[in-house]
């Protein structure tokens, strides 16, 4: 399985008047040269990029990218997902890796 090429969370770039930091891989928001901020990517838990502190006030951060849950699990269990989750569910090998992005509800293995 591949999830922005096995990385996830990535920092929140800084911002800065002169030039701005890139996120980090895994969804990290960049950095910004103006107050304006940038977000980091959704379902990666990735943190927001800052904006730069301009000289009549303060420059935001973005939000951080909303976070994701995986489950890797034996291919001979079967999981049961309410209506409440947003997920999909792949085969790897021997095992099912299922990848949550929204949601709430209780899951159950038989």
């Amino acid at each position: 399985m591949e999830v922005l090429g096995n990385f996830l969370a990535g920092g929140g770039g800084g911002g800065a008047n002169g030039g701005a930091g890139s996120g980090g891989i895994g969804g990290g928001g960049a950095g910004s040269t103006t107050p304006t901020m940038n977000s980091g990517t959704a379902n990666t838990g990735g943190g927001g990029g800052s904006g730069a502190f301009p000289s009549s006030g303060t420059g935001t951060g973005g939000n951080g990218g909303s976070g994701i849950v995986i489950l890797r699990y034996p291919n001979t269990k079967t999981i049961t997902i309410p209506g409440g989750l947003t997920a999909t569910t792949t085969t790897d090998g021997s095992d099912k890796v299922t990848t949550f992005t929204a949601g709430t509800g209780n899951i159950q293995f038989n």
